[in-house]
């Protein structure tokens, strides 16, 4: 099993409005509503990869509720921690080609609830040998409790990834316990140096230094043009076919599922690579955030070219 934490989960809804108009009325007749949160996708996309999967966090109140049961509805299991509050709703307004979001902040951490998450991971990572932290932090929380999860994983011999960005993405690349792996994009990895990089022999020199080189799997991800990926002191460059990307929102998370499917599998480092931009790939092609075809799966995983540089 892969247990997948996203601590500051929402529920996910998304307005079709064919206009949007400023101070007035707008009437919606489509709505979609989900659980959502960058761990929950990485969550879906596993699921659809054939794992059994565990979601947790912090949630509160009905809304909270509602991210169980959808979660349970799609055969995946629970976790959370409860606390006072409300979990936070993520509003997507589509209209004329365009999309406007309005993000609530979510619910205030305690101190007592950061401990009472971290004082049942024993429970709540069980049977789970792959941990993943995905997403920004709540608030009331700092990059110490990221860290400490680390740590335990480390501690239990479970493989742990974290994506996420920020002063927090710096923060846990230069802890002392580093976690397995992270997937950050280039605008990332500049920010967390303050350096810029404009070539594969710059992002190669960064990642061979500290605070990178002792992370074993960073997957840069490069967009169209695929991926930077160093694992221990090696870089391959990915290459991926052009697409016609018909939503590439959470292609990042998907991605980062596929990497860790094949990690938890035991594949080979081509195969984890391969892997992972296939399932970016079908993301991008598919209309619902992390929803891949897995009928077009061998198609497109025969079309990444992976070179070692």
């Amino acid at each position: 099993m892969i247990l997948t934490i996203t601590a500051n989960p929402s529920v996910d809804i998304s307005y079709q409005l064919d206009d949007f108009v400023i101070d007035d009325v707008n009437r919606v007749d489509e709505v979609d509503k989900d659980a959502g949160g960058k761990g929950i996708h990485v969550g879906y996309v596993l699921e659809q990869l054939g794992h059994k999967v565990v979601n947790s966090g912090f949630i509160g109140g009905k809304l909270g509720e509602f991210i169980v049961k959808s979660l349970e509805a799609k055969g995946l299991e629970s976790r959370f921690v409860e606390v006072d509050g409300q979990t936070r709703n993520c509003i997507a307004i589509l209209h004329g080609g365009k999309q406007t979001e309005i993000l609530e902040k979510g619910p205030v951490i305690s101190k007592d609830k950061e401990k009472e998450f971290l004082d049942r991971l024993d429970e709540i990572s069980q049977g789970c040998k792959v941990i993943n932290i995905s997403g920004s932090l709540p608030k009331g929380l700092d990059s110490s409790f990221y860290k400490e999860i680390i740590a335990y994983s480390k501690r239990h011999d479970k493989f742990i990834s974290v994506d996420t960005s920020g002063k927090t993405l710096v923060d846990i690349i230069n802890a002392e316990i580093k976690p397995d792996l992270i997937k950050p994009n280039e605008t990332e990895i500049k920010e967390a140096v303050g350096k810029e990089s404009n070539s594969l022999e710059d992002l190669k020199e960064i990642l061979s230094r500290p605070p990178f080189s002792d992370i074993a799997y960073i997957i840069v991800s490069m967009g169209k043009n695929g991926a930077l990926v160093k694992k221990g002191n090696k870089f391959y460059k990915a290459s991926v076919p052009t697409i016609e990307a018909v939503n590439p929102v959470g292609s990042g998370d998907s991605s980062l599922a596929g990497a860790l499917s094949a990690i938890e599998r035991d594949k080979d480092l081509v195969d984890v690579i391969k892997t992972s931009m296939t399932c970016g790939l079908l993301n991008a092609l598919n209309k619902e955030i992390a929803k891949i075809d897995m009928n077009l799966f061998e198609q497109y995983y025969d079309k990444i070219e992976v070179e070692e540089l």
